[in-house]
């Protein structure tokens, strides 16, 4: 990756994007969003068989597209890291399957409540990564200011719907019913 000299994000001329930056932030990111996805796989996999269970489907869809989003714009970029970065983040996906939270299956317990709160914390990282790409998109043309501002607000619904399930079971958790 090259610096690339335009207008910055306070559309000052010359602004200039430090590349090698730039690309060890986005591979962070990447590495991090593919151990993520296999959390959010076995987040599906918990919730499998309760009426949480399309919804999860459907989080560990929209983390995958996003994926491939975060894909796209490093190829767009020029990145040659990302193979290394993947199976730096295969080795990372392995480790986070000993964590003792993703390991827990008993939907009901605090355990699981934990492992909500982690989903929600990595959508929050994602959702920030999103922002700050957006804001340097003046000053890269490569980052598409548009896909950016939908991968944002995608972060955000996904929060919220998280945080809906969270809520929505928080109450069997940690209430006595008697």
């Amino acid at each position: 990756m090259s610096e690339q000299p335009h207008r910055g994000p306070d559309g000052t001329a010359g602004a200039r994007v430090r590349s090698e930056e730039l690309e060890a932030y986005m591979l962070g990111h990447y590495m991090g969003a593919l151990s993520g996805v296999r959390l959010f796989d076995e987040a599906a996999r918990t919730w499998s068989g309760t009426p949480y269970e399309e919804r999860f489907a459907g989080f560990l869809r929209e983390i995958e597209n996003d994926i491939g989003h975060l894909e796209g714009m490093l190829e767009r970029l020029g990145s040659g890291r990302r193979r290394v970065a993947k199976g730096l983040g295969t080795v990372t996906g392995i480790a986070s399957r000993l964590n003792p939270l993703s390991r827990i299956r008993e939907r009901a317990g605090i355990a699981a409540h934990g492992e909500l709160e982690m989903l929600q914390s990595l959508v929050v990282v994602k959702r920030s990564m999103w922002v700050t790409l957006l804001e340097l998109a003046p000053a890269e043309p490569r980052l598409d200011a548009e896909e950016l501002r939908g991968l944002e607000a995608s972060a955000a619904d996904q929060y919220d719907r998280l945080r809906a399930v969270a809520a929505e079971t928080a109450r069997s958790r940690f209430l006595d019913r008697g």
